[in-house]
This record gives C-alpha cells, structure tokens and sequence, in this order.
C-alpha cells in the first residue's frame, strides 16, 4: 500500500549536514537504519548514487564509489550474519 506524501508527517526521514561530522559513522549509522528497515544492499547503495538524497550523495562524492560500495555491502553482510 503506497502511503501519500505528507510534508507535516513526523516520521519521515531526513537527514540534514553536520559541519565537521565523521563521514564513516555518518555513513554506517544511515546503512545501519535501513538494514534495519529490510532493505537491500543495493537498495541503499542507490540512496549514496543518486543525487536526490543530498547528504547520502555527499558522501558517495567525496569517498567515491568503490569505498561507499564496499563499506555498504561489510556491513550488510555484518548484519545478515547476526
């Protein structure tokens, strides 16, 4: 079931800058919540590709590809092992 969007709902996720935050726990705390959600590895890896999801993207842009990849797929495996 679709849910329409709702600007006022509470529950939807945003995420916003921190100046002088850690890239790599940004990165593993976002992986993390969606794991937790069910999503794919290659679900969440799209989130850091696509320049729609600003502070994801940020990070694919200045880690690149390879990095944000491999870390994704560590900690979905992490996660699937238990």
């Amino acid at each position: 079931m679709a849910k329409e969007f709702d600007p006022e709902d509470p529950m939807e996720l945003v995420g916003i800058a921190v100046p002088d935050s850690d890239s790599d726990r940004v990165l593993d705390g976002i992986v993390q919540e969606y794991l937790f959600m069910g999503w794919s590895a290659e679900q969440i890896l799209f989130l850091f590709k696509s320049p729609h999801y600003g502070t994801t993207h940020q990070i694919y842009e200045r880690k690149g590809e390879s990095y944000v990849r491999d870390r994704v797929r560590q900690l979905a495996d992490r996660w699937a092992a238990g």
